[in-house]
Formats: structure tokens, sequence, C-alpha cells
């Protein structure tokens, strides 16, 4: 750890806040693209966006919404690994300048360029993954009673909407979703798609409490059906006493 001190010493102000930066950017980078290989990146890192496609509950999008929709997605360039991208390259890029003996003013300057076109490349390179992708219309019906994870924060009693990401019709999707309950779904929390409203948005609940909700009302009916079967055999039980005497 020595040699780590010294350089870390070496670097000045600037170059430590660049590598502070740089360095958990990068470890997070390569953990994206080792769960990315393995199969299970859309659990860490959802930055697919349902603008290109045509959602809709009844399986039908005019035109014009469609022309709507890919308008404002163009607009949609800070996703989670263009953030990561921005400061990854543009942290390491400083690093270099500085240590190239550029003077800090221009190192930084190289760097904020460097991390904008990582930012702006990383938004273009999903853009065209989800070109590629099969086309055709998404019929949100299909996503009921599906699980889906919170990509940004759903807001309690339908207050506002927040972003669920999920995989519909083998294509990976993001969607707007509301809750009914009465506080926050945070983000990478897993939720089930209860309905539709009439604005093509979801009606999510936590797996956690949809699941506790379901046990009780199991329990509930077991409880029910171990009383009407406890009440069935007293009433049989006085008519046998009878016969018995009889």
């Amino acid at each position: 750890m020595e040699w780590f001190v010294l350089w870390w010493n070496s670097l000045g102000l600037i170059g430590q806040i660049m590598a502070c930066a740089a360095i958990p950017m990068t470890v997070v980078m390569f953990l994206q693209l080792i769960l990315m290989l393995i199969g299970i990146g859309f659990d860490s890192d959802t930055d697919g966006d349902l603008d290109d496609v045509d959602v809709n509950a009844n399986d039908e999008t005019t035109p014009q919404e469609a022309a709507s929709s890919e308008n404002v997605s163009v607009f949609r360039i800070f996703t989670i690994r263009g953030i990561v991208a921005f400061f990854a390259l543009g942290g390491w890029t400083g690093l270099a300048a500085l240590s190239a003996g550029i003077h800090p003013f221009w190192a930084i300057q190289l760097s904020l360029f460097v991390g904008v076109c990582a930012l702006l490349l990383a938004a273009i390179v999903i853009r065209l993954a989800l070109r590629m992708q099969t086309s055709g219309n998404i019929n949100l019906n299909n996503a009921i009673s599906q699980t889906a994870n919170v990509y940004i924060r759903i807001p309690p009693s339908r207050s506002d909407k927040g972003k669920v990401t999920m995989l519909l019709q083998d294509r990976f999707v993001e969607l707007d979703a509301v809750t009914d309950i009465d506080t926050d779904i945070m983000p990478e929390s897993k939720v089930e798609v209860l309905s539709i409203t009439d604005d093509n948005c979801l009606v999510v609940s936590p797996i956690s409490e949809f699941t506790e909700v379901a046990e009780e009302t199991e329990e509930a009916e077991e409880t029910e059906e171990a009383e009407e079967t406890e009440g069935a055999e007293e009433i049989e039980q006085p008519q046998d006493e009878y016969n018995i005497n009889e």
C-alpha cells in the first residue's frame, strides 16, 4: 500500500478529486459488464427506454403519439451507464492530463469534454441497441401479474409516476408506474403489476407487501374453513348420540 500512498500524495487536490470519481466508477463499470455477460445485468443497470416502441393497453398507438414519444426520447441521455462512463473516463482523462504536465485548468476542461462524449456515446449505443430489437406493439395487459424492477422511485398514493423495467413480450422495456400504497417504493425494489390505468400506466405493489397480503388472506381462509369443519362436527355429534339412545 506504500506505493498507493505515494501516488495519492503526488496527485494534488484536483488529481485526488478526479481519482475519487474515476476509481469507484471504473469498478462499477466492470461490475456492470460482468453482470451483463452472465445474464443478470438487468437487475444492476436499467437503461432501457420504452420511448422507442409503441405501447398501449389496447395494442393501438397512433403515428402522432409515436412521433411525440420519439421526440421526447431524444433528450434522455442521462442513464446509469452514461453517468458511470462520464465519471470514469472523464476522471482518468483528467488524471492522465495532470500526469503529462498539462495545466490543471486545461486538464479539467479536457476531462469534462471526454466525460460528456462518453455520456453521449453511451446514450447512442443504448438507443441503437433498443432499435435493433424486434419491432411491434407492446400490449400492457400482458404485464399484469408479472414482476418488475423499480428504476425511478414511485411516489405514494398515485401522487406521481415512477419508472419500472421488466421483460415483456421478450423485450426489456421501461414503463411508467404508480402505486396505491402510502409509502414510496424505492429503486431496485421488486414489484408486481396489479392493473393498468387509463393512461397506460402500471399499478404496482411491492412484492413483499403483496406476498404478506396473500398469506394473510390464505390464513384467514384456512381458519374459516377449520371453524366451519368444527361446527359441522359439533352438529353431527349430538345427532349420533341421539341415534345411540334410540
